[in-house]
């Protein structure tokens, strides 16, 4: 768990990254803003590199949290995955600057090591819903002619296009209403061949 100041820290690396860039995310940048010295800040964090590891942690933290409370929970699987969808959409709505970095993988592309924390968390993520969706298809509950795999792409590669044209606008729109009303066009596609089932 972070300290208050490493917290901080990871809050203003977010703000630099978001307004002006990842390149000027610099150690000598964050302590200009927290208005202390650069040795101040190694204090916290050995590195910028473990400090950008604690900014993905701490979005890896937020989904985390929500997956664990639905894999015990006695929804139906349709819900489970709306439920996800709504808190992620949600919890971006709250916290706009680390969306934007988060749902911008190509900032830490650079970096293999931060590209595979980002690409272990997104699998993390992928192999519960997937789990969750092969449930509400045994259960007759989603459509069974779609892998799990894929199903989840058509769910959430959706979801981050919104995010990045959310961003990308300067979040001008009310991306809780958008993605209710994505929800509401997913689900129809995810039930649709059961209901064909019964015409």
């Amino acid at each position: 768990m972070l300290s208050k100041r490493q917290t901080e820290i990871v809050e203003i690396a977010v703000s630099l990254i978001s307004g002006r860039g990842i390149q000027n995310l610099t150690i000598k940048n964050i302590a200009n803003e927290l208005g202390v010295s650069e040795p101040a800040i190694y204090r916290h964090f050995a590195s910028k590199y473990d400090i950008l590891c604690a900014v993905i942690d701490s979005f890896s933290a937020i989904a985390s949290g929500i997956l664990e409370q639905l894999v015990d929970s006695d929804e139906s699987a349709l819900d489970k995955v709306g439920r996800f969808m709504a808190d992620r959409i949600e919890r971006m709505s709250e916290h706009p600057k680390l969306a934007k970095i988060m749902f911008s993988e190509e900032i830490f592309q650079d970096d293999p090591r931060l590209s595979a924390r980002m690409l272990a968390m997104m699998h993390s993520h992928k192999e519960k819903i997937a789990m969750i969706i092969a449930q509400g298809q045994k259960q007759g509950q989603i459509r069974d002619d779609i892998s799990p795999k894929t199903m989840f792409r058509l769910i959430f590669g959706p979801m981050r296009l919104l995010a990045k044209q959310w961003a990308m606008s300067g979040f001008a729109f009310d991306i809780v209403a958008e993605g209710s009303e994505l929800w509401q066009a997913q689900q129809k596609l995810f039930t649709a061949e059961i209901s064909e089932k019964f015409l």
